[in-house]
């Protein structure tokens, strides 16, 4: 079997414009290897979003093409306040998408599912009643399951449904090891299929070179949803300690949004980081870019992390990374590329962030930059999965 013969449809469990773009990139990186490419999301929306006529008839069945894939793609309207009953919801508007695909083409030769949670449990549904395989790939943060917080996103229904997502599957996926207690613990007969690959990011895109940094002040760029599970309140309490030793020295600019923007504001002020700190709001993809060149280092004290690929994307800039231990990040960030300090320490990462910038020196960009083209680049991300789909195909015949 040949790339060029592979069929793939891929289910998201989440998509663009509600996040997800991470899975379109991985789509597309399949595509530009080879393989022919659909992806079929159900996309959560309000009913404040939805055209009257639309709630009375229906969300229409929408096909694009994006990139070198085809996305077919439906809106889900969300009933408030009935969590399973709109996720029940959810995984049958996905089958349906899939049985009508299925009646105007070829089925795929696999079936590429990101998350359990849950598109897997749709792709489980699919492969009894077709016989498609499906390879499962888990990417959600709460399966690091380390913290109080991951520990909450856990409901107890979840358990048996997840279990047969994660049985069916031909093999079992995770952007790193620190997914797999948890997913064993839920699914012990899938811990023999499951194998790590992580995240990819696009070194073409970020590795552009930006306009010259200025050398002072240091500047050190975080980005996030700005959500307790980030830990931005960590960092701004870290920055404090940097700036009250040694006054005017750093700078600090924090991108993204998210429902504790105001809470960080207040926290901002009332640690005296007025005119010290910024916090820009959402930034597009140029615009990340831009700040992560313009900046020394990057750093995000995230409470749990599956993998994060803000960190790839800062490291794909040449920048050194700050991170704390908190699942993922520990797995691919060595002393060549950046630190991993303690979780909950404000004090310890005040120090990490002091010890960056007086060992700057120490780090080179484009070592950084290699290092991450190799391990993380779309190309051999890309060629990975496609190497385990012929295993998996291998196997089936």
């Amino acid at each position: 079997m040949t790339d060029n013969s592979l069929r793939i449809w891929v289910i998201p469990s989440w998509y663009p414009p509600n996040g997800g773009s991470f899975f379109r990139e991985h789509s597309q990186a399949l595509a530009h290897e080879g393989a022919e490419v659909t992806v079929l999301a159900g996309i959560y929306t309000s009913l404040k979003k939805i055209p009257l006529k639309n709630i009375i008839l229906g969300n229409p069945v929408k096909t694009n093409h994006e990139g070198g894939i085809k996305e077919i793609t439906r809106k889900l309207t969300i009933i408030p306040f009935v969590e399973r009953p709109n996720y029940m919801r959810w995984i049958n508007q996905v089958i349906n998408l899939v049985e009508s695909a299925l009646e105007k083409n070829d089925p795929p030769d696999i079936i590429q599912v990101h998350s359990s949670i849950w598109g897997g449990v749709a792709a489980e549904k699919i492969r009894k009643k077709h016989n498609i395989p499906y390879v499962l790939t888990e990417h959600r943060s709460r399966f690091v399951y380390n913290t109080p917080e991951a520990r909450k996103m856990f409901r107890k229904w979840y358990h048996p449904y997840l279990e047969k997502a994660f049985e069916g599957a031909s093999r079992v996926v995770t952007v790193s090891p620190s997914l797999q207690e948890k997913i064993a613990e839920i699914s012990p007969k899938s811990e023999s299929k499951m194998l790590s690959i992580p995240n990819m990011v696009d070194t073409g895109f970020f590795g552009k070179t930006g306009i010259e940094k200025p050398q002072h002040p240091f500047t050190f760029f975080s980005l996030a949803h700005l959500e307790p599970v980030k830990g931005i309140d960590i960092l701004l309490k870290a920055f404090a300690k940097l700036e009250k030793h040694q006054p005017g020295k750093y700078r600090l600019v924090v991108g993204g949004n998210g429902s504790q923007m105001q809470q960080l504001l207040g926290l901002k002020k009332q640690l005296g980081l007025e005119g010290k700190v910024t916090f820009t709001g959402h930034l597009n993809k140029e615009e990340i870019r831009t700040q992560m060149q313009n900046a020394h280092a990057f750093v995000l004290p995230s409470r749990f992390e599956a993998f994060g690929v803000v960190y790839i994307e800062a490291m794909a800039c040449g920048l050194p990374v700050i991170a704390a231990k908190a699942g993922g990040p520990e797995t691919f960030i060595t002393p060549e590329t950046g630190i991993i300090t303690e979780p909950e320490n404000p004090e310890k990462l005040a120090d990490a962030m002091k010890s960056m910038q007086k060992n700057y020196a120490n780090y080179d960009a484009t070592t950084i930059k290699e290092i991450t083209s190799s391990s993380f680049g779309r190309e051999a991300v890309a060629r990975k999965y496609l190497n385990l789909y012929r295993e998996v195909l291998n196997k089936k015949e």
